[in-house]
This record gives C-alpha cells, sequence and structure tokens, in this order.
C-alpha cells in the first residue's frame, strides 16, 4: 500500500500510522470529497487511497490529472468498466434499468437500443423548445412561495418537503429548489401529471440520500474498528465514537425504510407511465414519445425504470445545483444586478414597456413568445456562466469512478486489472494548478476559457457523459434569468444579514448538497 507523493518517482510506503489516525476523524466528520481534496493537495495526482473503507476490496487510485481523466473517459474506456462498490450498488438500487446506470458492458439490457429510444428527446434543441413553458412554472412557483407565506407549509408535509421554515419568514432553499426542478422535469420531459407525486418523490428521495450516508459512514466505522486494532492499539475512548458493529448491513429498521422509499418511487413512476398507456395520444412528452416510437418494442418495466432514474439523475441533481446557485448569489447582490439586466434585454423577460401593442396580433397568437427557446439562451451569456462555475464549485456529482479491465499506467504509476480509479470533478475544479484563486466565485473566468478539456467535467466525458447537460443547462439558465428579471434573492430567517450567509459544508450523498438549510427570501421587483 501506498500514497504517492507529487513530484517523486517513487512511492512513499505508508500511509504511517499516524497518518490513519488522522485520515479516521476526517473519514469519520468531513465529507469524503472534503477528504479527497486534502489526499490530491497533500500526495499528487495519482494516490492510492488507504483501505479504511470495505469497498476498497482492491486497489482505490485517485486520479487529479486531466489528462488521465481523457484516458478513462475518453481515449480509453474500453480499458475500463462500470464501478462496483457498496456506494454504487446502493445507487444502483434506484437507478437500474435505466439510461442512467446502462452501458456498454450491461447484462442488463443493451445501453445503445436504450439510448436511441429516449436520445431525441435530449437533445440541445428539443430541450430549448421548453423554454417559454420553464419560465412560466419558475414564475407560477415562486408566486406560491410568496402567497403561502403567511401560513407556511400544512402540517401534513414531511420536512423534506417543508418550503417553509417554522416560523415563515423565508423559504428553506433546498426544498424548495426541489419543489420547482420536479415540476421543470415535468416540463422537460414528464408532463404536468408529474405534481400528483410531488411530495412523495422528494420525501422518497431525501430518506434514501440519507440513509445511504448512514450506511458509508457505518461502512468506514465498522471496518476501521476491525482493522485498527490490528495494526495500532489505541484507548477504549477512540473506538467508542467508531462504533463496533463488524456487520456492514444497515439494521432491519433501516432495510425497511430504505425499501419502503425504493417503493413510494416505484409507485409514482407506475402511475406516471400507466396514465401514458391508457391514452397514449393524450400525453405530449418525453414518456408518451417513448411509448409511442414505431421502430422501438418499449415495456412498462423500461419505462418505468427511466423515470426512476430520472427523479434521481434529473430532479434531485437539479435541485441540489440550483441551491447551490442561489446560495452563491444572495450574497453577491452586484451579481444579481447583472444577471436581472441581461434577462430584462430578452423578448422573453422583457417589460411592459417592451410592447408594441399595435403590432400584437389578436387571440391566442398574442401570447405567443418572440423568441425561441435557442435564441434565448444565446441571449443570456453571463447567466450561463453563472451556472458554470456554480458547477465548478459545486458539482452534482463530485466523485465517481470505473474499475479497471486491464493493467494500466497513470504518471508511471502501474495499476492492476481489477483497480479501481476515482474521478472527482470537486477536487480537479480546486485545483490551484489548474485554476486561478479556485475557491472564490467569479463567473468571469469562463469568458475565454481555454483549459484542457477535462479540468472541467461536471457532466462527466466521453461516450458516458451524462445524457441529461442540455436539459439541465436549459433548465438552470431559464430559472436563474427569469427568477432575476423579476426578483431579488437575499437571505433570511432570524438575525439573518440579508447578503451575509451561513457558512456551509458539503454532503455528497448520492449527489452534492449543502450540509445545513439555507434559509432565503424570494422579493419580487418593482420593475
Amino acid at each position: 500500500m501506498s500514497i504517492l507523493n507529487r513530484g517523486s518517482d517513487e512511492p512513499q510506503q505508508g500511509p504511517t500510522l499516524t497518518e490513519v489516525v488522522e485520515l479516521l476523524p476526517a473519514l469519520v466528520n468531513d465529507d469524503p470529497v472534503v477528504v479527497a481534496a486534502a489526499l490530491a493537495d497533500r500526495h499528487g495526482d495519482v494516490v492510492r487511497v488507504p483501505p479504511l473503507h470495505p469497498a476498497l476490496d482492491s486497489g482505490v487510485y485517485l486520479l487529479s490529472n486531466p489528462e488521465d481523466i481523457r484516458s478513462v473517459l475518453q481515449s480509453n474506456p474500453n480499458d475500463f468498466r462500470a464501478l462496483d462498490v457498496p456506494g454504487s450498488r446502493d445507487f444502483g438500487r434506484v437507478v437500474e434499468n435505466s439510461i442512467v446506470s446502462l452501458n456498454a458492458d450491461s447484462e442488463e439490457g443493451s445501453w445503445v437500443d436504450r439510448l436511441r429510444l429516449v436520445g431525441p428527446e435530449f437533445r440541445a434543441d428539443a430541450a430549448a423548445e421548453g423554454v417559454p413553458e420553464l419560465a412560466e412554472t419558475t414564475l407560477a412557483t415562486l408566486g406560491e412561495f410568496t402567497r403561502t407565506r403567511a401560513t407556511g407549509d400544512p402540517a401534513s408535509v414531511p420536512a423534506a418537503a417543508r418550503v417553509w421554515t417554522p416560523a415563515a419568514d423565508g423559504v428553506r432553499l433546498l426544498p424548495a429548489m426541489r419543489r420547482l426542478t420536479l415540476r421543470l422535469l415535468g416540463v422537460s420531459l414528464f408532463g404536468p401529471d408529474v405534481r400528483a407525486h410531488e411530495v412523495d418523490v422528494i420525501e422518497a428521495v431525501a430518506t434514501l440520500r440519507a440513509l445511504f450516508k448512514r450506511r458509508q459512514l457505518h461502512l468506514v466505522t465498522s471496518y476501521a474498528t476491525r482493522q485498527l486494532p490490528d495494526r495500532l492499539p489505541l484507548p477504549s475512548w477512540v473506538h467508542r465514537p467508531l462504533g463496533v458493529d463488524p456487520h456492514i448491513r444497515l439494521s432491519g429498521r433501516h432495510e425497511r425504510r430504505t425499501e419502503a422509499a425504493v417503493e413510494t418511487l416505484t409507485a409514482a413512476a407506475d402511475a406516471v407511465v400507466a396514465r401514458r398507456e391508457r391514452t397514449p395520444l393524450a400525453f405530449d412528452d418525453a414518456i408518451g414519445a417513448w411509448l409511442r416510437r414505431s421502430d422501438r418494442e418499449v415495456g412498462h418495466d423500461a419505462l418505468r425504470q427511466e423515470v426512476m432514474g430520472l427523479f434521481i439523475a434529473g430532479h434531485a441533481t437539479m435541485s441540489a445545483g440550483l441551491t447551490w446557485a442561489f446560495y452563491l448569489l444572495a450574497g453577491r447582490p452586484e451579481l444579481q444586478e447583472r444577471i436581472h439586466e441581461e434577462a430584462r434585454a430578452t423578448a422573453l423577460l422583457s417589460g411592459p414597456e417592451s410592447l408594441d401593442r399595435e403590432e400584437l396580433p389578436d387571440g391566442p397568437e398574442a401570447a405567443c413568445h418572440p423568441a425561441s427557446g435557442a435564441d434565448f439562451l444565446e441571449s443570456v451569456p453571463y447567466t450561463r456562466r453563472v451556472w458554470r462555475e456554480t458547477l465548478r464549485l459545486y458539482p452534482a456529482l463530485p466523485v465517481f469512478g470505473r474499475t479497471a479491465a486491464t493493467d494500466v499506467e497513470f504518471g508511471g504509476v502501474d495499476v492492476e486489472a481489477g483497480s479501481h480509479v476515482l474521478l472527482s470533478p470537486y477536487v480537479v475544479h480546486r485545483d490551484p494548478e489548474l485554476w486561478d484563486d479556485p475557491e472564490t466565485f467569479d463567473p468571469s473566468r469562463f469568458e475565454d476559457d481555454d483549459r484542457h478539456e477535462f479540468a472541467y467535467f461536471p457532466f462527466s466525458g466521453g461516450r458516458h457523459a451524462c445524457l441529461g447537460e442540455a436539459i439541465a443547462t436549459t433548465e438552470a439558465v431559464t430559472v436563474l434569468a427569469t427568477t432575476l428579471a423579476t426578483h431579488r434573492v437575499e437571505f433570511a430567517g432570524p438575525d439573518a444579514d440579508p447578503h451575509d450567509g451561513p457558512e456551509v459544508g458539503v454532503d455528497s450523498a448520492i449527489n452534492l448538497e449543502p450540509d445545513r438549510d439555507v434559509v432565503v427570501r424570494f422579493v419580487p421587483r418593482e420593475t
């Protein structure tokens, strides 16, 4: 076992016993991606990760050099297969047999056939067609938050979906974005009937995140307490907070909660698909199109799994991304003003003073938006840069991996077949050798970006790049522009400074979210 030092040709044997003890509190108390960033900073572009986790059943290497990442994802993808460790198996319970999980080596179905089935609805031009309705949905949802301020959420709404704080003095940003992005997914792919399952889906996904995170902590602590006594005598006060349970399964109660959450998502997806099967011509959405596609045989189960996968990949990740974006913008009113001015200059989001009533047609055509979605997206380049910079600091999928199918080499380090390689956008996006002042939120860094292609890869890359990149970008840019064209966002809550929010950490269970509540207020503008 070794950790390789930056700038050294020879591996340093280790970690030392001191390093093992240092790592344990970080693994228990900090998020894994924070630990990964510290390892890369200390030891370089190729780090052999200490086996303090039972998922590390083979050699595990964290790669941070963009050229090595290109090799895994783009240049030599056949040298690697899908990662199979406990964390990925948990995730797979929800997204199995969907385009989110299928790959070139899948036994459960043909990745190519599924890609041909669902791919057309994920194209950039298809995503852009929904821009006017995305803006309308955003405005309606913001209006709902304002309308319910006096009373807050009904007592029947579960915690994960509660938008208003108990005092109803602001909205909890993450639950608010969960509600909004599920509706946006209805615009982009599912149709409006997904709202019938809104609270159930939000609660189930939040439950799975919490349980998966608990399992990962359990895996680390139980494995560490079994391994460390053989390597280092520790006093009982160290063992007690780590736990002594040698098993890596969750308790029966927690396993039942996991199964119940998966069943909730399954039931919602079943209902959405069944409605389209009963009236296949009534729904002008992606699922209806997949069902009607004459050159593909697609059954109920396959469609259900696509909906299940998108509850995670299209909803949980987007809600987190927009939460981070508004968190970053709430403390920067000058950036909000820039987005506001840019958005109000577009045909879609211009004010009433821009209407030329003499040229407006009569009838329903009067409500048609004067610019296409593609034109709108091209008209808001600064807003797009804000979104890109948000994903640089807080990529939705902060770490993922592959398993080497053959012996490979990275930076002079031999990696045996069967070893796992971890790729972390979170780590690479914060590398000071690739980014000036990487911890600072600065959208201007994308004005003229000539960095290595894989210095920035929030949507992965190569043949398995995220299929939903165009939809995610379209939704996010439209939401940011629409919201700030009509509202200001500021921090709220007891004793809150409107422009100085709380310090938050990261939580990477499934996707990257803030590790605590962020409370904001969306304030309507006069003009």
